[in-house]
């Protein structure tokens, strides 16, 4: 059993499974696990679709955006099915990724995409091939603003255009000018936060964590992830994994934010109030934290 990361016509079920059926597919039909995104990528139309007349789905290197889409349970038989659905490894390529589900967790999944030498600039795609990803997508409760603006080639808004900080990186602390010039919300977030000193370090949890969002600038992300330690794509293995979380603001209004997190077990004192802000000027220590990592 593998997941897939579906997030173009696949995600329509009535037309996946047809073809699944007339190719020899006598298994259950897929099982939708969960929403996700995938993190720094955008959509777009960059290759002809024979079958579709038009342009099909592929996706580009894009910091700070994310695609959204619809995590798969497929069987081995299955697999192989799509495998050829999708001219693997000829038309598109089977790529192994990270995807974020909702609460902010990954998941490893499968996509295909075009490789660069199936890529011929933005191709127009049809009416009717449109038509069947908007089913999809709404049957699944996503929205298709990212996709319309990738039809039309235009570049698209970031899907979750916010970032959300709770230690060095807020106001009046030791690394906020690298957030210099961007207007900040108070905000909170379910999570854990623990007390490393020089900096806190944010888990998923039961708690509340204190801190403020920014709009999310993809030009700054480059810095941020070196500041954190964290892989490009969300990708788990660095000292923070960038992933996306819901915040609540003051007015009690939700938004979707990007937020480094920490995987790892953490022994260090939790701080009770959620509020990194609350326990005093730690901008000394960081100074002195900086100085030892630049050593």
């Amino acid at each position: 059993m593998s997941l897939v990361f579906f997030h173009g016509a696949n995600v329509d079920d009535a037309d996946r499974e047809d073809w699944l059926r007339r190719n020899g597919h006598a298994g259950k039909p897929l099982r939708a696990v969960s929403t996700a995104l995938l993190l720094d990528r955008c959509l777009s139309f960059e290759r002809f679709g024979r079958s579709r007349g038009g342009g099909v789905v592929t996706l580009s290197v894009a910091p700070g955006h994310a695609v959204e889409g619809v995590v798969f349970e497929v069987e081995d038989e299955a697999l192989a099915l799509l495998d050829l659905k999708q001219g693997h490894p000829d038309a598109y390529l089977r790529e192994m990724v990270h995807a974020v589900l909702p609460g902010g967790a990954t998941c490893e999944a499968w996509i295909y995409d075009a490789p660069p030498s199936r890529r011929q600039g933005h191709v127009p795609p049809t009416r009717a091939y449109l038509d069947l990803i908007r089913r999809g997508l709404a049957s699944h409760g996503l929205g298709m603003a990212a996709m319309e603006a990738a039809a039309t080639g235009r570049p698209a808004r970031p899907v979750v255009p916010w970032l959300f900080v709770y230690g060095t990186l807020r106001a009046g602390q030791a690394n906020a000018s690298l957030l210099e010039g961007l207007t900040r919300h108070p905000a909170r977030t379910r999570g854990v936060l623990h007390d490393l000193g020089p900096y806190p370090v944010m888990r998923r949890g039961d708690g509340e964590v204190q801190g403020e969002i920014v709009p999310l600038e993809p030009a700054r992300l480059v810095r941020l992830d070196a500041l954190e330690e964290a892989l490009p794509f969300g990708t788990p293995g660095g000292a923070y994994r960038r992933t996306v979380l819901e915040v609540r603001l003051s007015d009690g209004s939700r938004r979707r934010a990007q937020a480094y997190v920490s995987d790892a077990e953490c022994a260090a004192p939790v701080i009770a109030s959620g509020d990194w802000c609350a326990l005093g000027d730690r901008r000394p220590a960081w100074d002195r934290h900086a100085a030892g990592r630049r050593g």
